[in-house]
């Protein structure tokens, strides 16, 4: 290195380094720990090198920006709005993961691009995207789909591989499905039609309280535009009624395997989610059901990852507990359908944003726009090289968590960026 050279903490910060600084500190999950954690993963030596993301462009696909001109000052003042309409005070997730990006990107160009709901939209805001005249760095996006094919050839991941291929870094949060997520082959030995989650018992457990809004999704291994293995979805109330998802597949154009159930819950309870065989041999096949409600039983945590996730051409982001750097309980791992390692890096969630100030802004959601603005600072650094590879630098600069090397729970580790070299 020249005399102007620096490298910020020489071999970077360990993992035993950064424990017990952050024990040292006795801070929890809030704006002071936020900040510590920023220091010992070298983004604020970056700051003090005047590195803040200058000349940088990142789109965050989400929802509901809200926000009024006492938090504009907490985020970048090169901020374009892209979406219709307007959001009411407490729809903020968006504008969260705004300022965090802020906050460690500073200098940022941002684009706030509504994601909408379904597939379709965020196929139309990556369309939308692409025909700008000012090319796309980073994509931040904190949304994910609960099923489909979870291999990375789902049309989403075709549509995000465009946007890819001319050069754009695609972050994407793993998900907090880990918790509300069942994954296993269908099972009937006493041939009632229904599945077998263990061999006594054809239902899984879900509390609930009335009047909580609860969304179910099963989807199956079959053709993904013309399904022909027909299997339902019920949900048994606690004392009497049930709701059943019964879509038809019979191999024809455009049915899908997959069935859905959103309920307003009409009383207090447990409930019990089932699935039913209506026309399908009796052979295994493998289902991935997802609810947004805790199952009280039968949790299977791997490959809990939804399909934005999955895509291979993505950098899938989990969250850490920000004081232990445990992963978070509900934090989705991996591996895909395919076999393919899931998360690729780890970020920590659970803190505090002046749009979420009574309350931590806690998931995956939080650690990927984390993992976003440490990218725009790597992309500053390095906007010399022609060939540089962002990806591979967030990997081979993180910290290693868990079991040695990279696994389905932490990926390559914690992003840390205290270990680059910084020539100016």
């Amino acid at each position: 290195m020249g005399d102007e050279d620096q490298v910020i903490g020489s071999k970077g910060t360990t993992i035993a380094e950064i424990g017990r600084a952050l024990a040292e500190s006795e801070t929890g999950p809030d704006a002071q720990s936020f900040s510590r954690m920023m220091e010992l993963t070298g983004i604020s030596a970056l700051h003090d090198r005047n590195i803040t993301g200058k000349g940088i462009t990142i789109a965050l696909l989400d929802s509901q920006f809200y926000y009024d001109n006492e938090t504009a000052e907490k985020l970048t003042s090169d901020l374009v709005p892209i979406y219709n309409g307007s959001y009411r005070k407490y729809e903020v997730h968006g504008i969260a993961c705004a300022e965090l990006i802020s906050e460690i990107a500073p200098d940022v160009k941002l684009y706030l691009v509504d994601a909408g709901g379904t597939e379709k939209d965020v196929t139309n805001a990556i369309e939308r995207l692409m025909k700008l005249d000012e090319h796309i760095d980073i994509v931040s996006c904190s949304s994910d789909f609960p099923f489909g094919r979870f291999d990375g050839e789902d049309e989403l991941c075709k549509a995000v591989e465009k946007m890819t291929s001319n050069g754009t870094l695609w972050i994407n949060a793993a998900g907090n499905q880990a918790l509300c997520h069942w994954s296993g082959e269908f099972k009937d030995p006493d041939g009632n039609g229904f599945n077998n989650f263990s061999p006594e018992d054809e239902s899984i457990n879900l509390t609930l309280e009335k009047g909580k809004v609860v969304g179910f999704w099963l989807s199956w291994e079959d053709d993904w535009d013309s399904a022909s293995l027909d299997y339902d979805l019920r949900l048994d109330y606690p004392n009497r009624g049930y709701s059943i998802s019964d879509n038809p597949q019979k191999g024809y154009r455009d049915q899908k395997p997959a069935e859905t159930i959103q309920l307003l819950a009409p009383e207090d309870g447990t409930y019990q989610i089932k699935i039913r065989r209506y026309d399908a041999p009796d052979a295994p096949v493998r289902f991935h059901l997802f609810t947004t409600q805790d199952l009280d039983e039968y949790q299977v945590q791997n490959s809990s990852i939804g399909i934005l996730g999955c895509c291979r051409n993505v950098i899938t982001v989990g969250a850490i507990n920000l004081s232990t750097l445990d992963i978070q309980s509900y934090s989705s791992r991996g591996p895909t359908k395919d076999g393919r390692q899931k998360p690729d890096l780890v970020a920590p969630d659970n803190v505090t944003t002046f749009s979420y100030i009574s309350d931590a802004f806690a998931g995956t959601s939080a650690s990927a726009p984390y993992v976003a603005g440490c990218a725009a600072l790597i992309m500053e650094i390095f906007n010399d090289e022609p060939d540089l590879d962002t990806r591979k630098v967030l990997i081979e600069s993180a910290t290693d968590l868990g079991p040695p090397g990279p696994d389905n729970i932490y990926g390559y580790g914690l992003v840390n960026l205290s270990s680059l070299e910084v020539n100016r």
